[in-house]
């Protein structure tokens, strides 16, 4: 697999994660935070985390479509990846261990594919 490959594989699954987020962040963030129902706010928080990856996700199909400069999105997805791998190790104690670690293998296996792909692109 090409390093557009990769990028292109990664957003297409940001779109499905950032999408889904958005339509049921309740039920999605729940599983994932744990907690039979979240609140208002921990929504919104769901929420936005979709709309971040959603837009990462656009932008960088976008530009692969019309071949423009596609580095700055798989860089910027990148570091949000490496991210949320941070904040769930700071969290393991409140995700507990099952759901940190499972959210620090995703995020950082992603981190790390988006980086090197980021490296080889444009």
């Amino acid at each position: 697999m090409d390093h557009r490959q990769i990028a292109r594989t990664l957003a297409s699954a940001r779109v499905v994660i950032g999408a889904a987020l958005l339509v049921a962040p309740g039920l999605l963030g729940g599983r994932w935070l744990g907690g039979e129902k979240l609140d208002r706010r921990a929504r919104l928080v769901v929420r936005s985390l979709g709309a971040r990856d959603l837009a990462l996700a656009i932008g960088t199909l976008r530009a692969l479509d019309q071949g423009t400069p596609v580095r700055s999105w798989v860089t910027l997805a990148a570091f949000g990846d490496a991210v949320d791998a941070a904040g769930a190790a700071l969290a393991w104690p409140t995700l507990g261990p099952a759901r940190a670690a499972l959210t620090i293998a995703s995020a950082t296996t992603a981190a790390a594919l988006g980086a090197v792909a980021a490296s080889e692109l444009d």
